[in-house]
């Protein structure tokens, strides 16, 4: 009977399926005969750590000790090779958290988008918003508003309609055209 302890079960288990992709990663970030080296140590790294079994994301936990292990060799390296230093200032950003510009530049989406959402008809404006922001089914929507489905998705799809159409044209502003005006112009052109 083959034994097997806890740290090497969650390394073949967890680990050793996305080897592939740490080959990879380290490839770019060092020179290609560094590159089984990189991967090898930072093997060793993760089974020396503490609790592999709360670590939410092996894979990424494995690849940010091969980033970290790289940015070593580079700082402690006479020469660098350029590309591996634009590869590394690219994992930089591995946090995947909005960066304060686009959270403000959410919120002004968010706030105008439910400006123009007000100007939808109200049938159109509830489907959407059940839809969209509550994500109920078509159906659901239908036995709610007791409407037919067929009914419920040409609200949806018109009032989308709408809203993509007054994006697309009305200037952030409130000086903009009105949703309808808009609409009316847009029926206009396609007909």
């Amino acid at each position: 009977m083959t034994w097997l302890r806890d740290v090497d079960r969650w390394f073949i288990d967890e680990v050793l399926p996305h080897r592939v992709a740490f080959r990879r990663q380290a490839a770019r970030l060092v020179s290609p005969g560094d590159a089984e080296d990189l991967v090898q140590e930072a093997y060793a790294r993760a089974i020396d750590a503490a609790n592999q079994r709360e670590i939410a994301n092996p894979r990424g936990f494995v690849m940010t000790i091969i980033r970290n292990l790289a940015h070593e060799r580079h700082r402690r390296a006479s020469v660098v090779r350029f590309e591996h230093l634009a590869d590394m200032e690219a994992m930089d950003f591995a946090d995947g958290a909005p960066d304060q510009f686009a959270v403000v530049s959410g919120q002004i989406e968010l706030s105008r988008l439910m400006e123009l959402m007000e100007g939808l008809p109200a049938q159109a404006r509830t489907v959407v918003q059940l839809r969209r922001f509550e994500g109920m089914l078509p159906r659901d929507i239908a036995v709610r508003m007791g409407l037919s489905v067929s009914t419920v998705e040409k609200h949806l799809a018109k009032g989308l309609a709408i809203l993509a159409c007054a994006l697309q044209e009305a200037p952030p502003q409130s000086e903009g055209p009105t949703i309808s005006r808009l609409w009316q112009r847009r029926r206009h052109q396609t007909n």
